[in-house]
């Protein structure tokens, strides 16, 4: 469920850019720094915007130093550690732990390797935020019952990550109703687009996927996106149209170059491109 929210590299300023690297790589450092080196694992994109939206809800700036990266050997300009990063790399431990263990029920045993190298990452990040914690466990249990009963009714299910996201942020930062509707939108486009990605392969497979439990069986990718092109269009759509005029009502300052670019950009390239039965986008590399 990870990897859909990305900017539009070829679409955006060189500094902002740079200024999603540095959080990307600040976000790495801090998960090394609470975790280890394998706990890097849990660094993606999607957090990367998350906590930059932290910073500029909050106008939280942010300074900068050189560090040197691990993977390449050179020096990288990241963000330097504050409270909101510390947050935002638990929330991402906690996020990759549960979603792993949820495809681990659904059958995906391959995952249940990465439950077991988080066990103990997760418990540090649970013990610091117990509520975050709570609300994951509840939410993927919801979604678990939900799954099981073969459940028809999209906007419930899509329901449950929508919720977390939203309830999440809430203890994170203060919000208004602009920040919670943001963020309850960005829960269920991101649940949506993974739900149109894998229809094909959620089918083949025999699991769960909300799109076919309410519209019947695909055969292929393309048959499926093709038969039900109208609901798909509008589903999709809408959401993507709701969040943007939640972000637009939003008070957007630190930061807003990359966070403009991934929200009016990355995620209509994202939507388009599965409509199309596109593999999401994998353009932005660091």
């Amino acid at each position: 469920m990870f990897g859909y929210v990305i900017p539009d590299k070829n679409n955006m300023y060189i500094k902002d850019f740079n200024v999603f690297q540095a959080y990307y790589c600040g976000l790495c450092k801090q998960l090394a720094r609470t975790g280890g080196p394998l706990t890097r694992l849990c660094t993606n994109y999607d957090v990367t915007f998350y906590n930059a939206l932290l910073h500029s809800l909050t106008d939280t700036q942010v300074s900068f130093e050189r560090r040197m990266c691990l993977i390449n050997g050179k020096r990288k300009t990241v963000i330097k550690p504050d409270e909101l990063t510390a947050k935002a790399a638990d929330l991402a431990v906690l996020l990759v732990y549960y979603n792993a263990l949820d495809d681990v029920h659904d059958g995906k045993k391959s995952r249940a390797a990465a439950v077991g190298a988080l066990a103990a990452r997760k418990r540090a990040a649970a013990r610091r935020m117990p509520e975050a914690d709570a609300l994951m466990r509840e939410s993927f249990r919801k979604l678990s019952v939900l799954e099981k009963r073969n459940c028809a009714d999209i906007d419930l299910v899509a329901d449950c990550f929508a919720s977390l996201m939203r309830d999440v942020t809430r203890l994170m930062i203060k919000t208004d109703e602009h920040t919670d509707c943001f963020m309850y939108t960005l829960g269920r486009l991101v649940y949506l687009f993974d739900a149109v990605d894998d229809v094909e392969k959620d089918e083949k497979k025999g699991r769960y996927n909300p799109l076919l439990a309410a519209y019947g069986g695909c055969g292929d990718k393309a048959s499926f996106l093709e038969k039900n092109a109208q609901e798909l269009d509008f589903l999709l759509r809408s959401t993507y149209n709701k969040l943007v005029g939640a972000y637009n009502s939003m008070h957007i300052v630190v930061s807003e170059g990359m966070l403009s670019n991934t929200v009016y950009l990355g995620l209509n390239m994202q939507m388009e491109r599965l409509l199309k039965g596109e593999d999401k986008c994998q353009v932005t590399r660091l």
